[in-house]
């Protein structure tokens, strides 16, 4: 019976431990979906919140209130390759939802155009 103790008491500590790890939060577990509200108007553009966490699933409302149709771009040819950019064009009080996945971090540039000149830009940032 005495050989048997310090067995019984490893395998009590290691299922102790077990427990206590298995207990801890998912680190890669996504948090949500993140509103992007984006406002296109005559003057300009309006997008709040400006900057975003990497790792989110953003949900982007696009909307235009000009009084002629946009095309509203976010992001370079390449990264709409890869799926974090998105080019949409919008007809008058038109609004379009976008779902993207937010993996890049950095600055992404962002620019309204209408009949191929660009009306206002600005910047969305990804921490």
């Amino acid at each position: 019976m005495r050989s048997f103790a310090p067995i019984l008491v490893a395998a009590i500590a290691f299922f102790a431990l077990a427990a206590n790890g298995s207990a801890r939060p998912q680190t890669t577990n996504p948090t949500g979906y993140f509103t992007v509200h984006v406002t296109v108007m005559n003057k300009g553009v309006r997008m709040i919140p400006s900057h975003a966490p990497r790792g989110q699933t953003a949900i982007f409302l696009v909307s235009n209130l000009a009084s002629s149709s946009r095309v509203f771009t976010l992001g370079s040819k390449a990264l709409h390759r890869a799926g974090n950019g998105f080019v949409v064009k919008l007809a008058p009080n038109a609004q379009k939802r976008l779902l993207r996945y937010l993996d890049f971090r950095g600055r992404l540039r962002y620019w309204v155009t209408q009949a191929g000149k660009t009306k206002a830009a600005g910047v969305f940032v990804i921490t």
